[in-house]
């Protein structure tokens, strides 16, 4: 099976179009981002402090807010774009060449997820380091060893949770024009899911809902949690704690249940090993199906 994960991490890097591709996007995402998103919550802030000029704290606070929203967006679009290897295996039937090797199918479609899982999450932490150098500076990186492991490790649970999610309609997928179709729809959706394209404050409380609990947004509130302590303290030193609460809840920094408590990190390992297991669950339960589908 190791061999197969390298192999389809080969196919997929060989392809230097759709890897520089990937890169790109990412690339032109990070500067919509900036230009679009990142102004318009500082003009908010700007508006509330009635200033004309955002002090540099609050744009670098901003900023770490906009690095997080990326990588949680990056996780999924390029772990996806990295599972396209295994539509294209099963379009153009390598897929059948592998079972002639007697590897069992189930190792066969791990080494597919395991290697998008790879490639997502390193693609993702590129994104990660230069987003932090453009947006905030070298500076940005210094976060700290132990903030930087976690957010590896975050990065690496985004990426395995984004192909969880998705791999009950990918098995589905058969060839690569579906598969194009489904990627655009994807791409599109997460930013709004996670609360990425709009603040979890500025929606209904249905809307609200589902943003909260979409298996992404708690990873995603961690990762700001870790990367914008140090700005939140100095933008908000001087500010009662209420203003800061109402901030962090607003923007997606801290998660809150219908009835108001916040979401504590056990409470959201807890939501995640729970995710996982669903997940992998109706995963099996549809390769099944397809399977018993195809031999009648």
């Amino acid at each position: 099976m190791l061999a197969l994960i390298k192999r389809n991490i080969k196919v997929f890097v060989r392809d230097r179009m759709a890897f520089f591709l990937s890169l790109l996007s990412v690339l032109i995402l990070l500067i919509l981002y900036k230009v679009f998103l990142g102004q318009i919550q500082i003009d908010g802030i700007k508006a509330a402090m009635d200033v004309n000029n955002a002090p540099s704290d609050v744009v670098t606070m901003v900023n770490y807010w906009l690095v997080a929203g990326l990588v949680t967006i990056t996780s999924m679009s390029a772990t996806l774009g990295a599972y396209g290897v295994s539509v294209d295996d099963r379009q153009h039937h390598r897929v059948d060449d592998f079972m002639l090797t007697l590897i069992s199918p189930i190792k066969i479609e791990i080494s597919y997820m395991v290697a998008a899982v790879l490639i997502g999450s390193l693609i993702t932490f590129m994104l990660y380091v230069i987003s932090i150098v453009v947006l905030i500076g070298g500076t940005g990186l210094l976060i700290g060893l132990t903030a930087t492991l976690k957010v590896m490790l975050l990065i690496i649970a985004s990426s395995t949770l984004s192909l969880l999610i998705v791999y009950p309609i990918m098995y589905l997928i058969k060839t690569n024009s579906q598969f194009a179709s489904f990627s655009t729809i994807i791409g599109t959706a997460i930013g709004f899911l996670t609360g990425v394209y709009i603040s979890i404050g500025s929606v209904s409380a249905s809307i609200k809902n589902v943003i909260t609990w979409f298996p992404l947004t708690p990873i995603n509130s961690v990762i700001k949690q870790l990367i914008m302590e140090d700005s939140l303290n100095k933008v908000f030193k001087n500010a009662p704690n209420q203003i800061r609460t109402s901030y962090e809840i607003n923007y997606g920094i801290l998660l809150r249940f219908p009835d108001g408590t916040h979401f504590t990190n056990i409470t959201i390992l807890e939501y995640m090993g729970i995710l996982t297991v669903v997940l992998i669950a109706l995963g099996v339960v549809i390769t099944k199906l397809v399977k018993v589908n195809g031999r009648s």
